[in-house]
């Protein structure tokens, strides 16, 4: 309890004898801290006021939260705040002040007194070490830059959680994505936009002809789980009765994910997603055993959205708040493609056959004929460009690798044309690399196996390039 103020506690302008503010002020602001003092009452100004002033600590990030609380006066036309009683509650753990005012009384009534303040003490507590990060906004871009931020300053690891407020939508919009985002550094004429529809149904698709070496993916766990259970429709069927903490759907099969040779397991870090009903909205959380930041959250986050798009749709609701959980939260400097990002070669196998057709047309040709053919070139060459760079740096949340495409086109490439010697080159070339990775895929493929393996994979694809531009040069068109 002080006499003099901290801070002004209004916007009324006085001045009057004794001095306007404390010649120690800082000095006390810093007692303050040191001292962890959660309330201060003052006077002085004669000014009804309670709320909450932060003390920095010049030494870090650190603040200290203090709740002032200001006496009034009585005196004509204000004699409804003449007394104030303070009251603490919930001590020790969880401590408020209700802050009454008493009026003034009249001879021979009662006293009356005012509406309660209430003002909670623990909202805001200091940060334990290792104490999970919150992120929160309604902006894609600040949610996504601020939570890297936070990644990189806790020097990866720990958790992250984020929650988004994205402005609402139709379920028909384009999937979320920060506007300086870009899949790679080889796809800087790539639109972004394209490239993340492409992918998130891709990983969506309930059946695959990869799922042999990558059984884990999400639309194969969602729709179609243990081979038979679609969880989406369950989910929506369940909120088509009623809100449930039901409306759930998990990944992990211990069954097909654990192992006693642990070096060996494999699943996927997006492990179970919650989906619920708020009003007209339908809010997702989703936990994470692991997350990177920088690449793989804008993806996850459209994968989400592209899951209450859905659901929404089914329930006739509005998309909602995303909220994700990670455990492990992670950035990483490299750019390079993880097994997230399939080449695009395999994609083809499920969402488009028809493009490796176009492909070896235009191989075999040495020309490409529509806009249809020219951007299958154009796909190729930066597949090359992603492998080149996913093949360059180990990478321990995985390395994708063409394996069944490869041999598709060498395939289709030998039936265009047997006889020319340079297509014959290509197609050695292409087995030679599906060969190699198909050895990759079954080894330990740690880094000791990656130092042998990524030299000969490196050569292949630059071969593959050089013989590509041999064949339908450097630059996409008509021909």
């Amino acid at each position: 309890m002080i006499h003099h103020h901290l801070r002004a506690p209004s916007l009324r302008e006085e001045i009057k004898p004794g001095g306007a503010d404390l010649s120690n002020l800082q000095l006390l602001r810093t007692f303050l801290r040191e001292r962890q003092i959660d309330v201060v009452l003052h006077g002085h100004k004669h000014e009804a006021a309670a709320y909450f002033d932060y003390v920095d600590d010049p030494d870090s990030e650190e603040t200290r939260r203090t709740l002032i609380i200001a006496g009034a006066t009585f005196e004509p036309g204000r004699e409804d705040d003449a007394v104030r009683l303070v009251t603490l509650e919930g001590i020790p753990a969880t401590p408020q002040v209700q802050i009454v005012p008493v009026s003034l009384p009249r001879g021979g009534l009662d006293a009356r007194f005012g509406r309660a303040t209430m003002r909670k003490l623990w909202d805001v507590a200091p940060s334990l070490p290792g104490a999970p990060a919150i992120v929160q906004g309604t902006d894609i871009d600040q949610v996504h830059a601020r939570a890297c931020a936070i990644v990189r300053d806790r020097v990866d690891g720990g958790t992250v959680v984020v929650h988004l407020d994205l402005p609402s939508t139709g379920t028909g919009a384009p999937l979320p994505l920060p506007h300086n985002y870009r899949p790679s550094e080889t796809e800087d004429d790539a639109a972004p936009q394209e490239w993340l529809e492409a992918l998130v149904r891709w990983w969506q698709e309930p059946h695959s002809q990869l799922e042999h070496r990558i059984p884990y993916l999400h639309g194969v766990r969602l729709r179609r789980f243990g081979g038979k259970i679609n969880q989406i429709d369950r989910i929506i069927k369940l909120l088509q009765r009623s809100n449930t903490t039901r409306a759930l759907a998990v990944l992990v099969d211990p069954f097909l994910d654990f192992s006693d040779a642990q070096a060996r397991e494999e699943f996927a870090s997006f492990c179970i997603v919650q989906f619920s009903r708020r009003r007209d909205a339908l809010d997702c959380i989703a936990y994470y055993r692991a997350q990177e930041f920088e690449r793989w959250w804008p993806v996850n986050i459209a994968e989400l959205r592209f899951l209450q798009y859905e659901i929404s749709r089914a329930l006739s609701l509005v998309p909602g708040r995303i909220t994700t959980i990670a455990a492990d939260a992670r950035t990483r400097v490299s750019r390079s493609p993880t097994q997230v990002a399939m080449p695009i070669v395999d994609r083809w196998l499920d969402r488009s056959p028809e493009s490796l057709h176009l492909l070896a047309n235009a191989l075999a040709t040495g020309r490409t004929n529509g806009t249809q053919q020219t951007s299958v070139v154009t796909a190729w060459r930066r597949s090359l460009d992603d492998q080149l760079s996913a093949v360059a740096t180990f990478n321990d949340d995985g390395i994708p690798v063409a394996i069944e495409r490869l041999e598709t086109l060498a395939e289709y490439l030998r039936t265009e044309g047997p006889d020319a010697a340079e297509l014959r080159k290509l197609v050695g070339t292409l087995r030679e690399l599906a060969n190699l990775n198909r050895m990759w895929e079954g080894s330990k493929r740690d880094h000791n196996v990656f130092t042998t393996w990524s030299p000969n994979a490196q050569s292949l694809i630059k071969e593959l390039q050089r013989l590509s531009g041999e064949r339908i040069g450097q630059t996409s068109g008509d021909s």
